[in-house]
């Protein structure tokens, strides 16, 4: 059952848009949904996914404790033995996250994304770091979440404003470049002004083209 904020009325058939005052309406978390087939046994193949992927975490484990020892027996270069665990752990990260039953596809898409920033920020480290993994790709994937929450308020246009949090994240996220730039870590400031600069103005333009809705939402998720 849902609720509409702004009259009141409660009501039972699923809606997101209260047919009265056309505010967000906000779901019973307390109420328990009713599983219909095929969804019956959904959290006991979640368990059985959970389950595998914690052998799957001891095996990583096992085999980066043999990766590292063969190295230090041969005494290589460990930076090769890093560079696998990242991917393992990037693996074990990518199918936690896709098989998580309460967190959100939108915010999948975010740790997905930058998860794999992580991954090719290890290989520039590997090859000597020459800082393109910061300088380019790191802004270049805020500019392109950006670009692919607005696609998706196009496509789900009756939720387009459920997407607003997202775009907040992108601009909280492009900040960080700014501090990366103060560490030294990153050596161009133009892609962190540009990426923060389209986040900034794909959030305004959402904000002047949703209008009241925009501003519903916001007040529902921060009270602003």
């Amino acid at each position: 059952m849902s609720k509409c904020w702004n009259c009141g009325i409660e009501l039972k058939d699923p809606h997101h848009v209260c047919p009265l005052c056309k505010c967000i309406v906000e779901r019973d978390e307390t109420e328990e949904p009713v599983q219909l087939y095929p969804f019956l046994n959904a959290e006991r193949g979640i368990r059985k996914m959970q389950r595998a992927l914690n052998i799957y975490l001891f095996s990583a484990i096992v085999l980066e404790v043999l990766l590292a020892g063969i190295d230090y027996r041969a005494q290589g270069r460990p930076g090769w033995v890093i560079l696998i665990g990242v991917f393992l752990v990037g693996g074990y990260v990518t199918l936690r996250v896709l098989v998580s039953l309460r967190a959100a596809y939108r915010l999948k898409l975010i740790l997905l994304a930058m998860l794999g920033v992580a991954i090719l920020v290890a290989i520039d480290i590997e090859t000597g770091f020459a800082g393109w993994s910061l300088n380019y790709v790191l802004p270049g994937v805020f500019i392109l979440m950006d670009l692919m929450f607005v696609a998706l308020m196009v496509v789900n246009s009756r939720e387009w404003q459920s997407y607003i949090p997202m775009q907040i994240l992108i601009i909280a996220l492009s900040c960080i470049q700014f501090v990366l730039y103060y560490l030294g870590l990153v050596t161009r400031l133009g892609g962190c002004v540009l990426s923060l600069t389209a986040a900034i103005l794909f959030f305004a333009g959402t904000m002047i083209v949703g209008g009241s809705r925009a501003r519903a939402e916001l007040y529902r998720r921060f009270h602003v």
